[in-house]
């Protein structure tokens, strides 16, 4: 016992002081996390958003060239020459005593950035910040590394000794033991138990450290997690290894030790049985294992997936130790083995697997239980705090509902491979901030071998000369040069699919199905919410409706009537039909849900480049269209930031829908805007919706 519990500490504060306190290696394993793809997604988009948000406001409509420079300079020495550095400052802080607060920086990625974007863009290049000092972790010797460098201290010289100290402890209680080969299996499975120990812990360790991870403005939960998962296996994947190789080695040993008599073969196995199914004695011994029973089967039942994983160590572990010494005892002479051992070694291995099995069974079970659960859309009902987060707008019907909106809403700045972005953030982040009508353009497109997506023009039954005519020549230049060519070449050899585009692919696309995927998960996880969207259609309605299938949005679209009231919103949500699905065109009867747009709704013109210019004159629907939008962006191209600012103060947008409500008979219903985001669409949307329960309330 004394041997292992030195052993368990010797072994970790080992590769602590080799792997970790050591400077050398540490910076080592700062640059091996870099390789992996969550950690660089975290550090390549810190740079940019630092780059962004400290350079000029229009920057943001160049976000994807940015985040191509950057991709590429973290590749280059410069960088990981510079991401080293600072990986060593940190350590010095940790563990070096007389230094200095630091600030996990690089302090020169200006320089990188700037030089990467010299080649691209000169114009763009002189735009990012001179003094762009990245800030990944803010580190002060104050809050915490004092106790880092107390056992730093502790840690080189006990690093060295409890190792040296549990050799001496496992080789003393073999010699003394009255029977060598007990006493060597003994210290062997021990050695086996501190390694399982070891990984186990290391589980439990990364498991609970990534619960407790969340996500920022910029980054999401599963990406923050997946970076610090990243930074946990290049830290502490070694040590795993570690207790893989002892648990391995020990039993191995024991295996051996426990052949060396096999007629006693069974024995090993037959008192981990016994002393696990023994009743215990006392009143508090039986408490204590109804208590580990219940914990157990709590842990079980709440983390099934790690729970997954420790068993599958544990047993491993067992079946190694058995195989290996079901195959040494077939050294030994035939007549050695004994008919009773084979038979006792048979019925363990029996009653093993049977356990095992009857293990993975229930965590299966309980896995498809919750899952089967957490997907059935059936289950959805009006939740306590109402539709679209007011009790009160469950009574409203649909059009005296505001909806904030996106223009392009698939046209993200922070959505890789966008070249002329119409808003900052993408739709998983936009339906978490409030937006709940979405404008989208479906394009047949195809991906080539090389990850680009161009426009099927033969398919969409447009011409490429006209389209190309219908852009401004710095764009089309840009597109061509992005992706060698405007249409699909005869040799792309891709499969054609539905993207969301902006006019063309090349500039941008975004897998209509992952988008409607996006938003079926938000409503899964949202049932009082309502969504909206709005299509302008290059794709034909069965096209549409086939991806509305395999994405599962299908489930929740519903069919409305020109002949009958717009239903409220409560009863949109009590039906669980909470999707509504508007089209400019092609809603010829043949989807049923596929409702024709205009129809239903009545907008205000396009054009307006100024606040100023904005009008509520009838643009496309009829006076009778029940539901109002307002086309409420700076109608530039390329769509920029600064133009749109205007448009995203409170005040205005109060002030234009109450006007064009005057002006047009009509609650407006639709408010659909550029960087929503930069400004006050939501809040403006809330008050709009409050003022109108508010009169609901004082009827």
């Amino acid at each position: 016992m004394i041997g292992a519990v030195l052993l368990l500490a010797g072994a970790v504060l080992l590769y602590a002081r080799n792997e970790v306190i050591d400077q050398n290696s540490f910076a080592d394993r700062a640059e091996a996390a870099l390789e992996d793809d969550d950690v660089r997604k975290v550090v390549s988009r810190e740079i940019v958003v630092n780059v962004i948000d400290r350079g000029s406001t229009d920057l943001v409509a160049a976000r994807p060239v940015i985040e191509s420079v950057v991709d590429a300079a973290i590749d280059t020495n410069a960088f990981r020459k510079l991401f080293r550095s600072a990986a060593v400052q940190a350590n010095r802080l940790f563990f070096v005593r007389e230094k200095k607060n630091f600030v996990f920086d690089l302090a020169d990625a200006s320089e990188i950035v700037r030089f990467g974007l010299q080649s691209v863009s000169p114009g763009l290049a002189k735009q990012v910040p001179p003094d762009l000092d990245v800030a990944l972790l803010n580190l002060k010797q104050r809050d915490f590394a004092q106790g880092t460098l107390d056992a730093a201290d502790s840690i080189r010289v006990l690093g060295l000794v409890l190792p040296l100290l549990a050799v001496i402890a496992l080789a003393g209680g073999v010699w003394v033991a009255p029977d060598r080969r007990v006493g060597l299996m003994r210290a062997a499975i021990a050695v086996a138990a501190v390694g399982v120990l070891v990984a186990i812990a290391l589980l439990v360790l990364r498991e609970t450290t990534l619960n407790g991870v969340y996500g920022d403005d910029e980054l999401t939960d599963e990406e923050v997690r997946g970076a610090v998962g990243g930074f946990l296996d290049a830290f502490f994947g070694g040590l795993f290894g570690w207790g893989l190789v002892m648990a391995f080695t020990g039993l191995v040993v024991a295996g051996a030790a426990a052949a060396l008599d096999p007629e006693q073969l069974e024995n090993p196995a037959t008192r981990l049985r016994e002393r696990v199914t023994r009743e215990p004695r006392t009143t508090w011994g039986k408490a204590v294992r109804g208590i580990a029973v219940v914990a157990i089967g709590f842990f079980i039942a709440l983390e099934p997936g790690l729970a997954l994983r420790l068993v599958a160590i544990l047993l491993g572990a067992y079946l190694v130790f058995f195989g290996v010494s079901e195959l040494l005892v077939l050294l030994q002479p035939p007549e050695a083995t004994g008919e009773a051992a084979r038979e006792g070694r048979k019925r363990t291995l029996a009653i093993t697997g049977g356990v095992g099995a009857a293990v993975v069974a229930v965590v299966a079970v309980i896995l498809i239980v919750a899952l089967d659960s957490a997907d059935d859309p059936s289950k959805a009902a009006v939740p306590s705090e109402g539709c679209n987060g007011s009790p009160e707008l469950c009574k409203l019907p649909l059009n005296q509902v505001a909806f904030a909106g996106t223009h392009n809403s698939f046209s993200a700045a922070d959505t890789p491979g966008w070249f002329i972005a119409n808003q900052r953030r993408d739709i998983e982040r936009q339906l978490r901030d409030g937006v709940r009508l979405f404008l989208i353009d479906p394009h047949w497109g195809v991906q080539g071998a090389d990850g680009k997506v161009r426009t099927d023009f033969e398919a969409e039954g447009r011409d490429r000369n006209r389209v190309a005519a219908n852009l401004p020549p710095s764009v089309l230049a840009a597109a061509e040069r992005l992706t060698s060519s405007l249409g699909v070449r005869e040799n792309e050899g891709g499969e054609r699919d539905v993207w969301l585009c902006h006019t063309v692919c090349e500039l941008g696309a975004t897998r209509m199905e992952e988008a409607l995927t996006t938003i079926r998960e938000f409503l899964d996880a949202n049932p009082g919410e309502v969504v909206i969207l709005f299509i302008e259609p290059y794709v034909p309605p069965v096209e549409i409706a086939e991806v509305f299938k395999r994405s599962g949005m299908d489930r929740y679209v519903t069919t409305l009537f020109r002949s009958q009231p717009l239903p409220t919103l409560g009863q949109l949500v009590r039906s669980n039909e909470r999707a509504i699905v508007f089209t400019e065109k092609d809603a010829d009867g043949t989807v049923p849900w596929y409702l024709d747009g205009f129809s239903f709704v009545q907008d205000t013109p396009l054009g307006a480049t100024k606040p100023k210019e904005t009008s509520c004159d009838l643009n496309r629907g009829s006076p009778d269209s029940p539901l109002l939008m307002l086309n409420h962006w700076a109608d530039v191209f390329p769509p920029r930031l600064k133009a749109n600012e205007g448009f995203l103060k409170r005040r205005f947008i109060l002030e234009r829908a109450r006007e064009c409500a005057r002006a047009r008979g009509l609650p407006v219903s639709l408010i659909a805007s550029d960087f929503y985001d930069t400004g006050d669409l939501v809040e403006a949307i809330d008050a709009i919706n409050a003022e109108r329960t508010a009169r609901l309330v004082g009827s």
